[in-house]
């Protein structure tokens, strides 16, 4: 297959797939945008203009569209950008569709279902076990990778030969993909550093300064760590731009919805007003629900994560889950896995 002839889909026209879209559609002349949404696909195939993560004008190559077989049936790779909790879903339906052995599927969905822990490669590797997969991962802010900026990403495949595929098809001057087999750590890193950008927001919320943040993003990644290596990750894929690389972006920037969130929870506003104000999904939200159901499955201490946790949904107040968090025991040594 060579790559310009590759028949490129993206599932999922928010932020990031439609990101991707545009970002795809400037070297192939095959890209597909799929859409579950009926008023975002006639907005779009009217205007051809993407609503997130600002107003781009999609070429005339990317076929917008809300007929999955028609995916099925007209893709060499699909990549899925959808929320964490449609995944499943969407996996299912292509299942009960008659697709190529060889179509391959990228995740680009950071997140663990609530309902059953999955994260997204394990539900591809249980529905769909005979088609190749990877993950794709890093600090890719959908507004910064669409700025022309220069920017990383990582794609977690166990087959070198689509891995490489897969980099040399992403890659391009400004969007520099780089290769690892560590599927669990990618994905756990891409995941779980939401949860501690919802607790970032809230300390630039409350007026803190820099060296706060560095200890909540140092503590966060600890806590993210812990619950990798039971999973099964390489600890040094941490180290790299799907872990301590994702971790930064996500805590820093102001265009990340989950440092949104956490902001305006230090402000006193509800999680249903800030989630309505957003119009987008936040995935930490979720996702801290299942970090907390995998430390206590691990038996580990991830208290900054049990924090957010308790401000969300056990309506604790922002201020009292901080104190609460500082007047704890000290641990032994700083790192304790």
């Amino acid at each position: 297959m060579k790559n310009n002839k590759i028949k490129i889909s993206i599932l999922g026209a928010g932020s990031w797939g439609g990101t991707l879209a545009w970002l795809l559609s400037k070297k192939y002349p095959n890209v597909n945008l799929w859409t579950f949404s009926k008023e975002e696909y006639e907005n779009i195939n009217k205007t051809r203009l993407l609503i997130r993560p600002k107003k781009l004008k999609l070429s005339k190559n990317v076929y917008i569209t809300r007929d999955l077989n028609y995916i099925g049936q007209n893709s060499d790779l699909i990549i899925i950008a959808v929320p964490t909790n449609a995944f499943k879903d969407i996996i299912i339906k292509i299942k009960k569709l008659k697709i190529k052995k060889n179509l391959i599927f990228l995740s680009a969905t950071k997140g663990i279902t609530t309902k059953d822990n999955l994260r997204p490669s394990l539900i591809l590797k249980k529905y769909l076990p005979g088609n190749p997969a990877a993950v794709l991962s890093g600090p890719n802010i959908a507004l910064d990778v669409v700025s022309n900026a220069p920017i990383i990403s990582v794609i977690a495949c166990k087959n070198p030969k689509i891995a490489t595929l897969l980099q040399k098809i992403l890659s391009s001057n400004h969007f520099r993909v780089y290769l690892n087999k560590d599927v669990n750590g990618v994905e756990i890193g891409g995941a779980l550093k939401n949860v501690i950008a919802i607790a970032s927001g809230m300390s630039d919320g409350f007026g803190f300064n820099i060296s706060t943040k560095a200890a909540l993003i140092s503590r966060g990644l600890i806590e993210i760590t812990k619950i990798a290596i039971k999973e099964g990750a390489n600890p040094k894929t941490l180290l790299g731009a799907s872990g301590i690389g994702d971790l930064i972006a996500t805590c820093c920037s102001e265009n990340s919805r989950n440092y949104k969130v956490g902001y305006q929870f230090a402000k006193g506003k509800n999680l249903k007003k800030i989630l309505s104000d957003l119009g987008q999904v936040a995935e930490g939200v979720e996702t801290v629900r299942s970090m907390i159901k995998l430390a206590k499955k691990y038996k580990v201490k991830v208290p900054i994560a049990s924090a957010v946790y308790d401000i969300i949904f056990n309506n604790k107040k922002p201020n009292i889950a901080l104190k609460t968090l500082l007047n704890r025991p000290m641990p032994k040594y700083e790192i304790e896995f």
